[in-house]
């Protein structure tokens, strides 16, 4: 995440709108902003309205899955081999099964172990990619015990917008690390929510919602919860650097992730990956003390969109 979204984060969620917009439009961006020909407009509203079933799932998370072992064959889609556990209803274990290598996934772990053997494989070839990221903030939401802040927040992120709101884009070369792609870490079925395939063309678009999760504190490092392992969650450096520039004194941060879709675009044949788009909601809730305006909360939804292109 770049300083200045960091810097933004820090400052919307402490609420001091009035001057802390103000203050972070004027830095410079660490990356450049390009034009996106396929951005998606109001992420948040469309995101948190997403059906709580899917056309594609497993037909019964009771029963134990059957073991199977796909083999790899050229011009084949991609498969993997993987013992599979029993599943229960409250989905606490992985499930790994994948599909035939002459059969499109269906089920819900055939989809999941399909997209980790793409991102295993993308790692290894280290194509390169465009990496494209954007925070919006739903400003009809934002809520504050301090009725001023209720009255501002609105007009005050519109005019704001543009500051965070438009693509800040880099590129990684050919052959560096693409350990940052999402999802960062082989899917578990316990994450997973719903997952979706549907064909187009000669690709293969992949849909994968993840459970919801709640971070009470700040972590001090991904990896200690969910969504940090597969996508991005604020963790207490992250956060306390952009606090920390404006001198404001975070006393309570806590964060709901909830509806966050991963959405895969890849040649149905080769397997190769052409495009992924992450979009993360959040909603923030947390206690600041901020120069001028002392002690002030605010919950603030947001959404974390991010791209990348191969």
């Amino acid at each position: 995440m770049s300083k200045l979204i960091k810097q933004i984060l820090a400052l919307t969620m402490a609420a001091a709108l009035l001057f802390a917009f103000g203050a972070c439009g004027n830095n410079k961006a660490e990356t450049t902003t390009e034009p996106i020909t396929e951005a998606t407009e109001d992420v948040f509203a469309e995101s948190t309205t997403i059906e709580e079933t899917s056309a594609i799932e497993e037909t019964s998370t009771e029963a134990p899955v059957s073991e199977t072992e796909a083999s790899t064959t050229a011009g084949a889609i991609i498969a993997t081999s993987a013992a599979t556990t029993t599943t229960k209803a409250s989905d606490t274990q992985a499930t790994t099964t994948a599909a035939p290598a002459d059969k499109k996934p269906a089920t819900k772990a055939e989809i999941i172990a399909y997209v980790n053997t793409a991102m295993q494989k993308l790692r290894a070839d280290k194509p390169g990619y465009t990496f494209q990221e954007r925070m919006q903030i739903d400003d009809k939401k934002v809520s504050s015990s301090k009725g001023w802040i209720n009255s501002v927040a609105p007009p005050i992120i519109k005019m704001a917008k543009g500051a965070w709101g438009n693509y800040k884009s880099t590129t990684t070369a050919k052959g560096a690390s693409h350990a940052e792609v999402m999802p960062k870490a082989d899917l578990q079925s316990a994450w997973v929510k719903n997952a979706s395939l549907t064909e187009s063309g000669s690709n293969y678009k992949i849909s994968i919602q993840l459970v919801s999760e709640n971070v009470p504190t700040l972590p001090t490092s991904q990896s200690s919860t969910t969504h940090g392992k597969v996508t991005h969650v604020f963790t207490k450096s992250e956060i306390a650097d952009g606090a920390g520039d404006m001198g404001v004194d975070i006393s309570q941060f806590g964060v709901n992730y909830s509806g966050a879709i991963i959405e895969i675009t890849l040649n149905k044949d080769t397997g190769k990956l052409s495009k992924i788009t992450v979009l993360s909601p959040a909603m923030a809730d947390m206690v600041a003390k901020v120069p001028v305006f002392g002690a002030l909360d605010a919950k603030i939804p947001l959404t974390q969109d991010i791209i990348f292109t191969f």
